[in-house]
């Protein structure tokens, strides 16, 4: 057929058919299908290169895999998830994509595992900004191939844009109980960089001065005037004196001679444009026919995004269904088979000789009966998966390989030397072997063609739910049979000892309550009520949405050569370098607590700190990691926090841990302390000084909150929080940058940007006013020189104040000029070279780069620790 008619149930209940194109609908089904395949052909890949370490150890090969390798790895595995995140995110067929979606997982933890293995082969030993150029060179591929993007089902998917709407709820209902603004806070100053103070006498000195001037400017004009009128009367006078048809005749040449010059003139205007927009250099025009490609495929996720929901409501229906024909046919035989392998159990346990004729201890034993034969299973289950001589491992093995042959057979030879974490046998690529498994047995054969709707497979909903019914059951066996087996050794004791009093038992030691972290804990009984108190003191609020996209920059195509190990201090990180870090470190640990979990500890940031010149862009990408993961944010600033909780001892106590307990109760969450340096005070308290309302006062119980959040496989749903401190002068006096360094997982450096960065930031900023710039009529280049040391926040400030509406709408007649955005960018703040040396020399200690140097640099005598002699 042309068209599918689709059922569809509208809010108010009503059940509405929509037509549909079928040829569109299959095309997009079989494109995403096609690209799945081609994701898991490749994982396969992928697989098979993981274990060539671990084929060249068997075949007495040396192979020391380094920087090289796992940086193809890090970037195909890149590759891999791009796709498989794009198949989530448009695929209908929701079985389909619950299986992507692990695979997607999986993907995410080898990447996080890889980076970390670059971190350590770094080409500056433990960087964490890792320089990828020279690889792209040598694949010959672009660098958005290393951008990471930020998973949608953070945000689109059913849960939690469910609870990210609760809590949005929850704050506006709080804001509008106590009359505080509605609109979200986009954390910048609101000083005008381009107000000036003046008192009364400067101003009226600057307008008489600016009066006088024009009334000379006036008379000049006045003057001119006069002239050009004098001398046009005398050329009447002198034409009249002359033939008329000669001056004809001379203003017709001349007419024709504009005319032809000004019809050459656009057409040599129309083939230089054509010239740029063939290479590249201008954008192409449209037609008022053309349609806006990106609001295109927008509307169009946007519909299968209906399908989406409409499958899945479809899928839980059929799945409650399903669950409920199991219990009610099956759930008795599946009783019946696990009560008579429980007994059994417990008769066989009673006639073995070697137990006493005795009943189990405990009903537990029947589980851990299998522990003895399955200590190789488990310890290829392990955090690195290390033991590769496991027989599982083995099989998982062959299979990623196509079965290549049975090596590793020497069970009798001595245990082999482990493997590098990361390296062949790990756990997440164990993991990739059997959704690999799983989706040949299930999908790669499986005849989609007819399924135009892309609904649910009935019998992989059954296999699905049937773990659940047994679960339930296994459950209600095991209470069953443990007050069985209590009852049976009752019997037997009575008939075996008679009816004695048992004895009584020892009462329990109480145990220590657990210290104390910070002096306010068990202070609050009601968690509830922190929300409305932080509201209403600004602490909890809504900011402006942003993305971790819109901080643009250039890649740095010579990053490797910057960041060479000869030279002392390292540049700052480009643009790329500071979006990948945030995404890898911050947004993934933070979004999703099975990712925090088994993502590398050293990758899981805690908290994170951002230094840089005013207006390079800190606040925002405070902004943009909150938005990309949906997280609640607490504002601790100086300006926030001052005069708020002094009262006490406990008062600065009591103020953290509220906003604490509140960010576990909502998270995720992100506790934003801006001017973080005025927290971080060394300075000692002199007597008589109240330091009861400065905003060091926080510090202490600030460090003990950092300190609470847990990560790797401690790490629950609580623990997804993240500190961010920012501050423009780190540098000053009195700031603590031990404590600093001691307390911030991560250090990021947020400098202005370079000269192609530059470039990008001036032609967007124009664009985002609706101004398309012509590199011929404005020199972009020439500003982007004269705006070196400028940060991104003054280039939008100087385009915001030069392009107003008013100008805009003069553009025709009045075309941009680069002296128009000189005056107004002398204005905004700017980098002074002594102020860009303190902060190389600032990032040099607290990234550790200069410990590392000493450490090198130190003569051995110095660096090994002197033996004490018998007498000393």
């Amino acid at each position: 057929p042309d068209f599918i008619l689709r059922e569809r149930v509208d809010p108010h209940g009503d059940v509405r058919f929509e037509r549909q194109s079928a040829a569109v609908i299959v095309m997009s089904h079989a494109t995403y299908q096609n690209k799945w395949v081609e994701c898991m052909q490749e994982l396969m890949e992928q697989v098979q290169i993981e274990y060539l370490p671990v084929d060249a150890k068997e075949n007495g090969q040396h192979f020391e895999p380094g920087f090289q390798h796992f940086a193809l790895l890090y970037i195909k595995y890149l590759q891999i998830y791009r796709k498989l995140e794009e198949c989530h995110d448009q695929m209908v067929h929701p079985q389909k994509r619950g299986s992507i979606k692990k695979v997607l997982k999986s993907t995410i933890i080898r990447i996080l595992e890889l980076k970390e293995q670059l971190i350590t082969f770094n080409l500056r030993p433990l960087n964490r900004f890792v320089a990828l150029d020279e690889v792209l060179t040598d694949l010959k591929l672009n660098p958005e191939t290393v951008e990471w993007k930020v998973p949608r089902y953070f945000l689109d998917g059913k849960e939690c844009r469910e609870e990210i709407e609760d809590k949005q709820h929850k704050i506006d209902h709080w804001l509008g109980v106590f009359g505080m603004p509605l609109e979200p806070d986009d954390l910048l100053d609101k000083k005008d960089p381009f107000e000036v103070g003046l008192t009364t006498d400067q101003a009226v000195a600057i307008i008489q001065k600016n009066e006088r001037g024009r009334m000379n400017i006036v008379k000049a004009d006045h003057r001119v005037q006069f002239f050009k009128a004098s001398k046009k009367d005398a050329s009447k006078k002198q034409e009249s004196a002359e033939d008329p048809l000669e001056s004809q005749v001379l203003a017709a040449t001349r007419i024709a001679a504009h005319w032809k010059r000004k019809v050459d003139r656009r057409r040599f205007l129309k083939m230089r444009e054509e010239e740029f927009e063939f290479l590249g250099m201008a954008p192409p025009k449209k037609d008022k026919g053309d349609t806006d490609v990106i609001a295109e495929m927008q509307k169009h996720r946007e519909n299968r995004k209906k399908m989406q929901e409409d499958a899945d409501d479809v899928f839980e229906k059929a799945l409650k269904q399903q669950l409920e024909w199991l219990q009610k046919k099956k759930g008795a035989d599946i009783k019946a088979e696990l009560l008579e392998e429980r007994r059994q159990w417990i008769l066989d346990y009673c006639q073995d000789p070697e137990n006493g004729k005795e009943f189990p201890e405990k009903f537990d034993s029947f589980y851990q009966r299998f522990d003895p034969k399955n200590d190789e299973e488990e310890g290829d289950k392990g955090k690195d998966g290390k033991k590769a001589k496991d027989a599982k491992g083995k099989n998982d093995k062959d299979k990623a390989k196509g079965a290549k042959g049975g090596k590793k057979g020497k069970d009798g030879d001595g245990e082999e030397e482990p493997l590098e974490a990361g390296v062949g046998y790990s756990a997440v690529v164990q993991q990739f072997v059997e959704q690999i498994k799983q989706y040949t047995e299930q999908w790669e054969n499986k005849d989609e063609s007819n399924n135009f709707d892309q609904r649910h497979d009935l019998e992989l909903a059954r296999k699905s739910v049937y773990p659940i019914v047994e679960a339930e059951l296994r459950a209600l066996v095991d209470d069953q049979m443990r007050e069985e087996l209590a009852n049976l050794k009752i019997l037997f004791d009575e008939v075996k000892k008679g009816r004695k009093k048992p004895p009584k038992p020892k009462k329990p030691k109480k145990p220590k309550p657990p210290k104390k972290w910070c002096a306010a804990v068990g202070m609050i009984t009601n968690r509830e009520d922190c929300v409305p108190d932080l509201v209403e003191q600004g602490i909890l609020k809504k900011v402006g949405p942003s993305k971790l996209e819109d901080f643009l920059g250039e890649y740095h195509f010579l990053g490797a050569m910057q960041r060479s190990p000869q030279y002392t201090f390292c540049p700052p990180p480009s643009a790329q370098m500071i979006r990948s870090l945030l995404v890898e470190h911050c947004v993934l640990p933070l979004a999703q607590t099975d990712i925090r979990q088994k993502a590398p500890k050293g990758l899981t940031a805690r908290s994170l700190l951002l230094y840089g010149p005013k207006g390079s862009g800190k606040s925002m990408l405070a902004r943009a990691i909150a938005a990309e993961t949906g997280a609640t944010f607490f504002d601790l600033s100086p300006a926030v926090i001052e005069g708020k909780s002094t009262q006490g001892k406990t008062g600065s106590a009591l103020l953290v841990y509220k906003v604490f307990i509140c960010a576990q109760d909502m998270a995720p969450s992100v506790i934003y302390i801006d001017q973080v340096d005025q927290v971080f005070q060394a300075t000692k308290k002199k007597k008589g000084a109240d330091t009861g309302t400065a905003p060091s006062r926080i510090k202490k119980d600030l460090q003990a909150a950092i300190n609470q959040v847990k990560r790797f496989d401690e790490a629950n749903e609580q623990d997804r929080i993240l500190f961010i401190g920012c501050t423009s002068r780190p540098f000053a006096d009195g700031v603590d940058i031990a404590g600093l360094k001691d307390s911030f997982d991560e250090k990021v450096w947020v400098s202005f940007p370079e000269y192609g960065s530059r470039v990008v930031l001036w032609q967007r900023f124009m664009e985002d006013h609706g101004v398309t710039v012509d590199p011929v009529k404005l020199n972009i280049s020439t500003l982007a020189r004269v705006s070196e040391g400028y940060p991104a926040g003054s280039i939008k400030q100087t385009v915001d104040r030069v392009l107003t509406a008013r100008r805009v709408q003069q553009l025709k007649n009045r075309p941009l000029k680069v002296q128009e955005f000189i005056g107004p960018l002398s204005r905004t703040p700017f980098c002074w070279k002594e102020e860009l040396d303190q902060f190389r020399t600032f990032d040099h200690f607290i990234t550790g780069e200069k410990a590392r140097e000493d450490a090198k640099n130190a003569p051995p005598e110095a660096a090994a620790p002197k033996k004490k002699g018998k007498g000393k």
